[in-house]
């Protein structure tokens, strides 16, 4: 089962783990942070997306291989929703914000 392990950079300066694991269409990746605990952190979430943000020591080729790994696994299709989520709530937002400055500027007239 091949394994990479990751140090990436946490709070107050202090590295943490992000060790991800694939056997055959399952991924499982795991870190040390106190959100990688019972839900998904930013660390896991930038090394699944192919980001070497925040890990400490050239790693770009393992980020590369584990963004590999991930196509065809069970993790795969919870990562492109996640992404399109993104975009959805990113686009929210924006919407948000235009909606919040009409209606400045409709009660200024």
């Amino acid at each position: 089962m091949p394994e990479l392990l990751f140090e990436v950079q946490g709070p107050q300066n202090r590295p943490l783990e992000v060790m991800i694991r694939k056997n055959g269409k399952n991924l499982t990746a795991t870190c040390t942070c106190s959100a990688g605990v019972e839900d998904i952190c930013q660390h896991r979430i930038n090394i699944l997306s192919g980001s070497d943000q925040e890990i400490i020591g050239n790693k770009a080729e393992d980020v590369k291989k584990v963004v590999s790994w991930v196509a065809g696994t069970d993790v795969s299709k919870a990562m492109h929703d996640l992404v399109e989520s993104l975009k959805r709530l990113e686009n929210a937002k924006e919407d948000f914000s235009s909606a919040r400055r009409r209606l400045v500027k409709a009660l200024k007239d």
